[in-house]
């Protein structure tokens, strides 16, 4: 068979510069990097678990409202929806400030690898990650107001 020749490299694209980190760094390196990319994946599987959670709640109150004719009761419920939907709010900002900080840690990480790592990376503008994760962290957060908001119209009777 005719040997291939080799390609040209193309005047425009950048130099390929690899990593100085010698090997056992590279690969502390790497683990890191895969470390905070499982921190990241798991932030976001909690925020909507933490969504569904407290969804799941308040459609187990809103089947016991109706059933409760109790002022004591109704208190007592009422109270406890808003302190659900509070620490779910809570606890949504607080796994997004986690995946900011994981990702933050792995920008400083990919500027110890290779250019072509860095290249990969950068694929995806840093910004529309941003919005991304906001846009989503909106969308929960709605959904965990606006069934709180329901079930409090439910049991209070706001709409009769």
């Amino acid at each position: 068979m005719a040997d291939r020749k080799a390609k040209d490299p193309d005047p425009d694209e950048p130099e390929l510069v690899p990593s100085d980190a010698d090997e056992l760094t590279h690969h502390e390196l790497l683990w890191l990097y895969r470390d905070s990319e499982e921190n990241i994946r798991f932030a976001k599987l909690m925020q909507w678990r933490m969504t569904g959670g407290a969804i799941a709640i308040f459609v187990v109150l809103a089947l016991l409202a109706p059933a409760q004719r109790s002022g004591a009761l109704t208190g007592v419920l009422t109270i406890l929806v808003c302190v659900i939907a509070a620490a779910s709010l809570c606890m949504l900002v607080i796994m997004q400030s986690w995946q900011g900080t994981e990702r933050a840690k792995i920008r400083l990480i990919l500027g110890k690898l290779s250019s072509l790592s860095r290249q990969v990376y950068d694929t995806k503008a840093q910004l529309n990650a941003d919005i991304e994760r906001y846009v989503l962290l909106v969308f929960m957060s709605g959904a965990v107001l606006t069934a709180s908001f329901l079930i409090l119209s439910r049991m209070l009777r706001w709409f009769a």
